[in-house]
């Protein structure tokens, strides 16, 4: 079986690749699947980090991946190194008590931050203290608001990244105002990387979701099911090596 993932780097103010930004695909088509967050984010680890393995498709460089609310509170990005590994927290996350506790949580554990197509409001300052980057778009945020959000970020640790940067003006503009990370068509488009997965039996993924969900499940009923499947047990041998 077929599995797709896209990286988009990120670069410095040398124009030099400091990142990538990891995008789930479905196909060889450039665009991002008609699907919820939480399913992408859950089938790009499945293929980038359980299948291929990140040091492949980063090159050893760190990766941005993007993380839903549900995800971020059930602590999802715990299962991937965080020396690799950016934390990047969607616009359209709550940034609500129990999402603040959660990513100063991953801070403490040696997570870095990243808040995605970030528009500054008073309740997203407890994670602006704490995150390494800020994401802003530049084609959807008008250039006053961008002057005015630098303006608040530069009381602050974090580094500001600009987004759908298309033109040399707009990189330069971006690095006079105090960028420090850029991403867009200027520089590159994301690149899609085909490899090769080993399908899981569905019958076995529903048996092992249903097991772990039990109040107390059964240690070995859990090895038997991982062990007549190839798939998980190879994605589970990885995840652990």
């Amino acid at each position: 079986m077929d599995v797709f993932v896209a990286r988009q780097p990120i670069f410095d103010t040398h124009k030099k690749l400091y990142a990538y930004e990891l995008l789930f695909r479905t196909g060889m088509t450039n665009a991002f699947p008609d699907m919820d967050g939480e399913t992408a984010t859950s089938s790009l680890l499945s293929s980038s980090f359980f299948t291929v393995g990140i040091e492949q498709i980063s090159g050893g460089h760190r990766t941005f991946i993007n993380f839903t609310e549900d995800l971020l509170l059930k602590g999802a990005p715990t299962m991937l190194p965080a020396g690799n590994v950016v934390v990047e927290v969607l616009e359209d996350v709550h940034p609500t008590e129990e999402v603040i506790d959660s990513c100063k949580s991953l801070v403490a554990k040696g997570y870095d931050l990243a808040l995605d197509d970030f528009v500054f409001t008073d309740e997203w300052l407890p994670l602006v203290k704490i995150a390494k980057v800020i994401k802003i778009d530049f084609r959807l945020t008008p250039i006053e608001e961008i002057e005015k959000i630098v303006a608040i970020i530069k009381q602050y640790k974090c580094k500001l990244l600009a987004e759908k940067i298309e033109t040399y003006d707009e990189f330069q503009q971006a690095l006079d105002m105090g960028f420090v990370y850029f991403q867009g068509y200027f520089f590159a488009k994301p690149e899609i990387l085909k490899n090769k997965d080993i399908p899981s039996s569905q019958l076995t993924l529903l048996q092992l979701i249903t097991e772990v969900n039990r109040t107390e499940f059964d240690v070995t009923t859990l090895e038997r099911l991982i062990n007549q499947d190839v798939s998980v047990s190879f994605k589970l041998l990885k995840y652990l090596n």
